[in-house]
């Protein structure tokens, strides 16, 4: 399972008031490159996501429909973004052979790992940790670069995450809960987007958003998470 789906795990059984504050991180090299050797045509990974429904009794069960409705609308907001703003040119997964299509699979779960690290060890909170702040050297490997070439892109954008959504049932037990002075977790989600170059797998940026009242097969609201996430990307 990867990293960012276990965590959400723990927020989801034992944290129902965690409320995290968004945090971005850029490689540092990001901000003084020249705009001609910025990102400029991005193309769209499958978003690697877990949506689940969480019960009145406790119960976490994937729900595929949902979640094959969350990744639409996150794919559909970086479109609609990026052509309203004219920042990146974007293109959608061209059809793979199914080695190149495992190839993509597992440098997405590496990115999953990487997301997990920058979060928790580049916000320099620990002193032992604070050098990767400047020490940036979080990469994929050049495993991606043969998409560059079917494509024409230069960056990948990866979004990876879960969301569990709590059922009806499930609110008015956290309500009536909080009546009786008892804790009862609701859902949580927590989710990544980044951008790896396609040549080089550099992570170039990355940004985190945790919330207890999204709803990722919401579009409008999808649409809103990722203008949030953009706000924090660097400008020339």
């Amino acid at each position: 399972m990867p990293v960012l789906i276990r965590l959400i795990f723990v927020f989801a059984l034992s944290a129902p008031a965690l409320a995290l504050a968004a945090y971005s991180a850029a490689n540092p090299r990001l901000s003084s490159l020249p705009a001609a050797e910025r990102p400029k045509k991005i193309l769209l990974l499958p978003p690697q996501l877990f949506v689940a429904e969480l019960s009145a009794g406790g119960v976490i069960q994937r729900q595929d429909d949902w979640t094959k409705e969350a990744s639409e609308n996150l794919l559909a907001a970086a479109e609609t973004y990026f052509r309203e703003n004219g920042r990146f040119e974007t293109q959608r997964m061209p059809l793979l052979e199914s080695q190149d299509a495992e190839k993509v699979e597992s440098h997405i779960g590496l990115y999953d790992r990487l997301a997990f690290a920058i979060y928790i060890y580049g916000r320099g909170m620990d002193s032992a940790w604070r050098h990767k702040k400047t020490e940036w050297d979080y990469t994929l490997g050049e495993g991606l670069a043969f998409l560059r070439e079917k494509t024409g892109a230069d960056t990948a954008l990866i979004f990876t995450g879960a969301d569990i959504i709590s059922t009806s049932g499930r609110k008015t037990a956290f309500a009536v809960g909080l009546m009786l002075g008892i804790t009862i977790p609701v859902g949580q989600s927590f989710i990544s987007v980044g951008l790896a170059d396609l040549k080089t797998g550099e992570i170039r940026w990355m940004s985190y958003d945790q919330s207890m009242t999204l709803d990722s097969r919401n579009p409008d609201a999808v649409r809103e998470l990722v203008n949030d996430f953009f706000a924090s990307y660097p400008q020339p």
